[in-house]
């Protein structure tokens, strides 16, 4: 059953070179030797992988494209903003982010950052 199987999130990079030397040095990930041709796929957690692509054309979503799930965003974003990232910041009349964190009761927090392409990417802790 398609439900039980392992899943990936993927975006896209005009450089995959740029994207690499992010996600290995910014983020943190590790390059897996699943990696292809014109394909970066690191692996996380739980069996999970991020899969870039190279693609000429750049991105032109502009929602969240991967969720990383956290155990303690704060912590997550102290140590991602120490490696480089800049995260998002946002001021909406339904939600704000406070110390680059949106908390939202009964759901949970949340903190947003772009990689180089401008893909969007989320940290997430359930509440």
């Amino acid at each position: 059953m398609v439900g039980q199987n392992r899943i990936s999130a993927v975006v896209c990079s005009t450089d995959l070179a740029r994207s690499q030397d992010f996600y290995e040095q910014n983020v943190g990930l590790t390059l897996s030797h699943e990696t292809i041709e014109n394909h970066l796929v690191f692996e996380c957690g739980d069996g999970t992988s991020l899969l870039v692509y190279g693609r000429a054309n750049p991105n032109q979503a502009d929602h969240t494209q991967v969720r990383f799930w956290s155990a303690d965003v704060a912590a997550d974003v102290r140590e991602l903003t120490q490696r480089g990232v800049a995260f998002e910041q946002y001021d909406f009349p339904t939600f704000k982010t406070v110390g680059s964190i949106a908390t939202t009761p009964g759901i949970g927090s949340s903190a947003w950052f772009k990689d180089p392409d401008g893909n969007t990417i989320a940290l997430f802790q359930p509440e």
